[in-house]
């Protein structure tokens, strides 16, 4: 891709990614950092994009994943202690107990279909409403409520197999 077709296709993506990033995130700050460093790598991987076929969808998916991943990253420890009721000034015992608990629980996730795992991922790492998360998906909330228990349910019977729960 040449620094004009970038120019003239993916700039103009900015406010879309924009409103996608504050859509998931809930803050203009973090959607704005977010949307940045998807327009570095974006740039900097502009060769690899001739071969993309819808470039808005790769560059809103790219959104998408990359706002996931920081949710991950920033509320891993605040989900799984609320998820096993465990409070931050447990001893260190407890603490390497909850970090394995986290890898068996992210994997479980991780395992799941695309769409059932990024609507587990923003109601838990997220903590966004089913209404925010259909808003984020293009779901209905109905759709968001029944993908949420099935992959509630699914999580269990995984986690019961690890003895988590």
């Amino acid at each position: 891709m040449t620094e004009r077709r970038f120019n003239n296709e993916i700039i103009p993506m900015h406010a879309a990614m924009y409103r996608e990033a504050v859509a998931i995130l809930g803050s203009a700050d973090d959607a704005a950092d977010v949307v940045q460093d998807i327009m570095v790598r974006l740039w900097n991987n502009r060769h690899a994009l001739d071969s993309v076929s819808s470039l808005s969808g790769y560059a809103i998916n790219a959104v998408r994943n990359e706002c996931v991943t920081r949710m991950n990253r920033t509320q891993q420890c605040a989900g799984i202690d609320s998820l096993f009721g465990q409070r931050a000034d447990d001893d260190q015992h407890s603490a390497m107990e909850r970090r394995e608990s986290l890898r068996i629980v992210t994997g479980a996730i991780e395992a799941m279909p695309d769409t059932q795992r990024r609507v587990m991922e923003l109601s838990a790492f997220g903590a966004l409403s089913n209404s925010e998360i259909a808003e984020a998906t293009g779901l209905t909330e109905v759709n968001v409520r029944a993908i949420l228990s099935r992959g509630r349910k699914k999580l269990k019977q995984l986690l019961s197999k690890s003895d988590i729960i």
